[in-house]
């Protein structure tokens, strides 16, 4: 990939024609595939990308990286508890440095320049995607089945680091909240509803 989008649409080969030319109308038939195929709540795309947009991505990472490495060992040494005002006098430098980095990748008219791995972006995006909404179809049938749709919650942004697990159903007119864990289980095999389209978000 030598760009890349803020959204991310994955489709799953689920719907085929197989011909059956020992058939009376020797034409064919629509089939669904019930394989099981799982996917992750994180999808990276680092190893599909281009050299060009890898090296920018690893700008990225690796100063997540070292950021976080300071920080476990911070909390390890009883640190990380207070931060004194050295340190924020530092974020607020690493602020406008990021600022300054996407503004630098924006001309007067506010386009995406080659500067950026993609149009609505973030200066800082390391390349990796999380799943907010899933279209499952369920059912045997190419032709009949239904499908359902599965959304994650919008929570408000907080300090906390821990993962929103909280999702939503959509079943007609009836909505019903599930986790992370639900989700994960639409990978097929059987006769519960298989992920047909995933759609994962750029990840701040």
């Amino acid at each position: 990939m030598a760009r890349l989008p803020p959204v991310l649409v994955v489709q799953f080969g689920r719907f085929y024609w197989k011909e059956t030319p020992d058939s009376q109308d020797h034409t064919g038939v629509k089939c669904k595939i019930m394989k099981p195929v799982t996917f992750q709540s994180t999808l990276d795309v680092y190893d599909v990308c281009t050299e060009d947009i890898q090296k920018k991505l690893k700008i990225s990472r690796d100063k997540f990286i070292s950021e976080e490495e300071e920080r476990i060992a911070n909390k390890l040494k009883g640190t990380d508890a207070s931060i004194s005002s050295d340190t924020k006098m530092e974020d607020a430098g690493d602020d406008d440095e990021l600022k300054a980095a996407l503004a630098l990748s924006l001309d007067t008219d506010g386009i995406v320049t080659e500067k950026s791995v993609g149009p609505g972006l973030p200066s800082n995006f390391q390349g990796k995607y999380e799943l907010f909404a899933v279209v499952t179809h369920k059912g045997r049938e190419a032709d009949g089945g239904h499908y359902m749709a599965w959304v994650k919650a919008d929570h408000p942004q907080s300090d906390s680091k821990e993962e929103n697990d909280d999702w939503f159903v959509f079943d007609d007119d009836e909505v019903s909240p599930c986790k992370t864990e639900d989700i994960l289980k639409l990978k097929g095999g059987g006769d519960w509803h298989i992920a047909y389209l995933c759609f994962y978000r750029a990840k701040q």
